[in-house]
């Protein structure tokens, strides 16, 4: 194990993210706070000179480092990296009296790098989040921004003279079903899919300030923060109604779009815009199941809350009539799309609708959107082979002595790489069962709550599913204390229970591999 390389590399993140927190510091600087309790300076103060210190500390004992680079060390700098930014980020957080304790800025920033969008805003000690400075706002924006790409992406387009290719790094992000167009050169790809994102963050960042000037549903800054979360496919937004507060069908529609875009493969998404061919994207299975899956759940969804129709009263609208079938579209649209981007965006308390529209929301969770996007989930490719798996194995026990080969876009599927995929999916499960069985001990939280929360980050969704009784005509409840629900918060879990939500996150994020590779024994073995 080269651990001199490693700290090297983890040097050079730190130092990255302490120059971001530094620029931030001018921007706070200049900010009028209204609030004496909120010192936003003197959070990204402290949260620069730690990382600062933290990058020298690293910078010294990689200095000379060999460029020896293998597997096992790539591992390990993707899965300490992420905890390390946990670590730096939460700091203005805490320090800047904004947040309750500096474990609630731990969680808030893991949220935002993994691109959950799990907050603890306006639940337990912690204020709203109309009532957070703007920087802090833009903060949390920016750190989901920055997960949204991934934080091996930034090693490659910022760190590139560290010796590494970064193919590597990258490949750890992606365990599973690899993508052939992204080998050739990877420096140039990197750059290829960083100028699209920014590209199409600029883009709806414009659109939205553009109708919110007109229309006065959000300000320029609210604007950039949602292109920010939007892209990232966080969730993170400037309203403590997310975006159910804005009541605006155009910004709903414009979303769906953008979220349903980076929840796309952005190789793909390259290839198509430098080719000028949407039907590029047609020619991949995993697209087209995506796109299918995304129709087929709204109209399912749309038909369940139009059968059972009635009026619901909702904390975005005071009035929510589902006997309208247009209503039922508007709903089902915006949260399909964003609970199987995992961008987490809320216009409706769906823990409230019918069971079998619930039970939808809950299955979505899992599937997650394409691969080399930056949604999180088990990824519609996986689930495209393991349903592919099922059939091949029903065919062959119907016809034994047939022969055929599982394919995937005319290319054979290696077996390993289908041992892969089916032992990443068992991990996912157990580890989802473990998690809300330790969530599951927290008080006013019940086994149903936790295992939805433990789904949900495992997933990088962000809101979770509360159990709820009617309380009146259109009226509802949670029926344990903690509500985990898109208008709820998870502040009022114990310090505990939030790390180990945020263990979770960083192992969804990563698909499991990179941060469990930190426990084995042989990682630490010279």
């Amino acid at each position: 194990m080269n651990f001199a390389q490693v700290a090297r590399l983890l040097a050079g993140f730190a130092l990255f993210f302490s120059v971001v927190q530094c620029c931030m510091i001018g921007i706070a600087w200049f900010e009028v706070v209204e609030n004496p309790e909120f010192r936003p300076v003197h959070g990204f103060v402290w949260g620069a000179g730690v990382g600062l210190a933290i990058a020298l500390g690293l910078g010294l004992w990689g200095r000379g480092a060999s460029h020896e680079f293998f597997r096992r060390e790539s591992l390990l700098v993707v899965g300490l990296a992420w905890f390390v930014a946990g670590a730096l980020g939460g700091i203005p957080f805490w320090a800047s009296g904004t947040y309750g304790t500096y474990a609630d800025g731990i969680f808030e920033c893991i949220s935002g790098l993994t691109t959950t969008g799990a907050s603890v805003c306006g639940s337990g000690d912690n204020h709203a989040i109309e009532d957070l400075p703007r920087s802090i706002l833009l903060w949390r924006s920016l750190v989901q921004w920055i997960g949204g790409i991934g934080i091996i992406l930034v090693f490659i387009v910022l760190l590139p003279a560290m010796g590494v290719t970064g193919k590597n790094l990258l490949a750890s992000e992606q365990v599973g079903v690899s993508n052939d167009d992204i080998r050739p050169s990877m420096r140039l790809q990197a750059r290829s899919l960083f100028r699209l994102y920014v590209g199409l963050t600029a883009c709806l960042a414009l659109i939205l300030w553009i109708h919110g000037h007109f229309t006065g549903t959000q300000t320029g800054f609210d604007s950039i923060c949602h292109a920010f979360t939007t892209m990232a496919t966080g969730g993170f937004s400037t309203n403590n109604l997310s975006i159910g507060g804005l009541d605006s069908v155009f910004v709903e529609c414009v979303l769906i779009v953008f979220m349903f875009l980076a929840g796309s493969n952005f190789v793909l998404l390259s290839h198509a815009i430098r080719g000028r061919s949407i039907g590029r994207l047609f020619q991949s299975a995993e697209f087209k199941l995506y796109l299918k899956l995304v129709i087929g759940l709204i109209l399912a969804v749309t038909l369940i809350l139009w059968i059972e129709g009635g009026t619901m009263i909702d904390h975005a609208t005071t009035d929510r009539d589902y006997d309208d079938p247009l209503r039922c579209l508007r709903d089902a649209a915006f949260q399909v799309v964003s609970i199987i981007t995992t961008t987490g965006y809320g216009t409706a308390d769906f823990q409230n609708w019918p069971h079998a529209a619930v039970m939808l929301i809950f299955l979505t969770m899992f599937f997650g959107g394409c691969t080399g996007s930056t949604a999180g989930g088990y990824k519609i490719l996986r689930l495209f082979v393991v349903g592919r798996l099922l059939s091949f194995t029903a065919r062959k026990f119907i016809r034994p002595k047939s022969v055929e080969k599982l394919k995937l876009d005319d290319d054979v599927v290696p077996n390993s790489v289908v041992s892969s995929i089916l032992a990443l999916f068992v991990m996912w499960v157990s580890l989802t069962f473990f998690g809300g069985v330790a969530l599951s001990f927290v008080d006013g939280l019940s086994f149903s709550s936790a295992l939805s929360t433990s789904l949900s980050m495992m997933s990088c969704v962000g809101p979770a599913i509360s159990e709820v009784v009617p309380t009146g005509p259109g009226t509802f409840e949670t029926v344990w204390p903690i509500n985990v629900g898109p208008y709820g918060g998870f502040g009022d879990l114990p310090s505990w229970a939030k790390l180990v939500a945020a263990f979770e996150m960083v192992l969804g994020r990563l698909e499991i591999l990179a941060p469990i590779v930190l426990f084995a024994p042989g990682t630490w073995r010279r």
